[in-house]
Parts: structure tokens; sequence; C-alpha cells
């Protein structure tokens, strides 16, 4: 009886956990910073290699791991260590205009998409931040390593 009551009370206290996990305590996570251990403490563990996927009150959050520092037999990618977050992308639930998010525009250069012409980009380079914008509102956001961390991309 009492190993029935103490699974019972594992249970009930993994599902109180997951279910008060602040939903916004993903944007802890910096891409070149944060390790997959401390993603996973943080969102749950995934089985995929390299990449995690995660349904949020907010949003679907994509999250992209490094496969490891450069080597001469593949190309592109960041020299830092395995399982190194490199990127993130959000897609919201509910969809904002960009004036809503009250960014400072003037830090952001503007690119139209190029094979989806209909896709408008404000960029910053220096913090590694990409909105992309489609009819009006934030289709999704993308996080990546901000100018300063350039010299880590393995090159071509």
């Amino acid at each position: 009886m009492k190993l029935i009551l103490a699974v019972l009370l594992i249970s009930c206290l993994m599902v109180l956990q997951k279910v008060t996990t602040n939903p916004k305590d993903w944007r802890q996570i910096v891409p070149l910073k944060t390790t997959r251990t401390e993603v996973e403490r943080l969102l749950g563990p995934t089985k995929e290699a390299y990449f995690a996927e995660y349904q949020l009150e907010e949003g679907f959050l994509f999250i992209e791991y490094s496969s490891g520092p450069c080597r001469p037999d593949r190309k592109g990618g960041w020299n830092v260590p395995e399982n190194i977050v490199v990127s993130m992308s959000l897609t919201p639930k509910h969809p904002k205009k960009l004036h809503e998010l009250k960014l400072d525009v003037t830090k952001y250069r503007k690119a139209r998409g190029g094979d989806t012409p209909s896709v408008t980009y404000y960029i910053n380079d220096e913090d590694g931040i990409v909105y992309a914008i489609q009819m009006g509102k934030v289709d999704y956001v993308e996080y990546s390593p901000g100018k300063k961390y350039d010299y880590l991309q393995c090159n071509d």
C-alpha cells in the first residue's frame, strides 16, 4: 500500500511540475551558450539527434543543436562542442503585428524574401534576431548567434 501511495505521489508531483513550468522560461536559452542538458531540464527531453521541438503556450519552438566542432568532412556549422544550442525559432500561436512588438526598427535592416516575396524580414545582425513578417503579422522569430560570434563559424 505504501508503495502505491509513493508512486501516486511521485506521479502527481511530476504532473504538477509540468503544469507549473513557466512557458516563458525558454527565453533563458541563448545560442552558443546553452547546452542540450539545460534545455531539457527547462522544457523536457526529446529523442531527435540535433534538434528539438516544443509546443508551448505561446507557440511552436524549434531548437537546433551543434553536431560538434568544425571538421574537414563537413560544411558549415559552428566551432562549438556537440549539443550546444546554435539557433532557435518561435512560430507564435497568436501572431502579432510588428508595431505591437514595439521594436526599435532602426536597429534592424529590412529585406524581402527571395523565394517568398510576400515575406519581409527585419534582421538585427548584431544580436542575431530575425523577424519574418507575412501578411502584416509575425510569422516567426529566429534567434541565432550575433555578429560578434562570426569567428566561430566553420569555413566551407
